[in-house]
């Protein structure tokens, strides 16, 4: 072949095309839009059961989504034990002659066949330790407490969150104390105290129970109690209507995790709630010794009703407290 004579000449040649990057007019495939559509959905929805599942566990395990630990506190000698005061009822028209003590049922488990000397009753813990198991009653109507406030702490969020309650009839909040009930928002969707929303909600019954977070290294019990009252007479002002109930300071575990962290002894919250029950006497509100009922024989936290710290609840024990304030309306005639 002649210098500069064309290739083309040539159409079988084999290496006519050699050196060349062979051409491909093939297009890409596209992924249709109602395929992706639909692999989308299917990971959110994976998404949305997985953190379905993590919410539950959560649940489950009684977790409130809080720092467990409280300020530091100081250790106080116990006050006298076993008193069956339970309930104090008070005529808000009367002097003082007018309260009636009640040594209700609920400070006689065995009357209701709650408790049992069965020695399969009787259960241990990871030392070695055995209690006996009190089942206390659980049964209630929410439908009771439809008007009702309940104002607390972290202790009290639980209320809503196992869903025995309605939020609305929950003013609580992690680490709220008397001053702040009276002083400080409870919630990022209502700008307002807990004695605020009392004014707006007028409810017939408000619960309370604080406490637990001013039990600090320092604290100074009387000032604490001082500014329970304040907010009780706060709350009067407010909604005049509502009949008003302090709840004691629950007991804490013998190895509390968060009360040994926290320096907040039985001893400590037993001062306490006999200061808050005078308290309630002379500001002429209900009294109810929660206390009393969930303390076993040594003054402690029953196990099968304390969460795994020995401070915060199990579901079942709201259920517990709510029975007993049932009882203790429908006793009344509140109902």
């Amino acid at each position: 072949m002649a210098m500069g004579q064309n290739n083309n000449n040539y159409p079988n040649d084999p290496n006519r095309n050699r050196g060349r990057r062979p051409t491909n007019n093939r297009r890409k495939e596209k992924i249709p839009g109602a395929v992706i559509a639909i692999y989308v959905m299917m990971a959110i929805l994976i998404l949305a059961i997985c953190a379905l599942i993590f919410v539950i566990t959560l649940k489950a395990t009684g977790w409130n989504g809080e720092n467990q630990s409280d300020s530091s506190g100081v250790v106080l000698s116990s006050p006298e034990q076993g008193s069956s005061d339970l309930w104090i009822s008070v005529d808000n028209s009367s002097d003082d002659s007018s309260y009636v003590v009640d040594a209700s049922d609920i400070s006689d488990p065995s009357s209701d066949d709650t408790s049992s000397d069965d020695p399969s009753s009787t259960d241990s813990d990871s030392s070695g330790s055995s209690w006996t198991v009190i089942n206390l009653p659980t049964d209630y109507d929410p439908a009771i407490f439809d008007d009702d406030l309940f104002i607390g702490d972290s202790i009290f969020t639980g209320l809503y969150l196992y869903g025995y309650l309605d939020v609305n009839n929950v003013a609580a909040k992690v680490g709220y104390t008397p001053y702040n009930a009276l002083h400080k928002d409870f919630s990022q969707t209502y700008s307002g105290s807990a004695a605020d929303y009392a004014k707006e909600k007028q409810p017939k019954r408000i619960f309370i129970m604080l406490g637990s977070n001013a039990m600090g290294a320092g604290a100074n019990f009387d000032n604490m109690v001082a500014q329970y009252d304040d907010l009780i007479s706060a709350l009067k002002d407010n909604s005049p209507s509502s009949e008003i109930c302090v709840i004691s300071i629950p007991p804490v575990t013998a190895d509390s995790s968060a009360a040994a962290s926290a320096k907040i002894s039985n001893g400590s919250i037993d001062s306490v709630n006999v200061k808050l029950k005078n308290m309630a006497k002379n500001a002429k509100v209900a009294y109810l010794d929660l206390n009393a009922m969930l303390s076993d024989d040594d003054g402690y936290f029953m196990k099968e009703y304390a969460e795994m710290d020995g401070l915060h609840f199990k579901g079942t024990t709201y259920k517990v407290l709510l029975s007993a304030l049932q009882r203790e309306i429908i006793k009344t005639g509140g109902e």
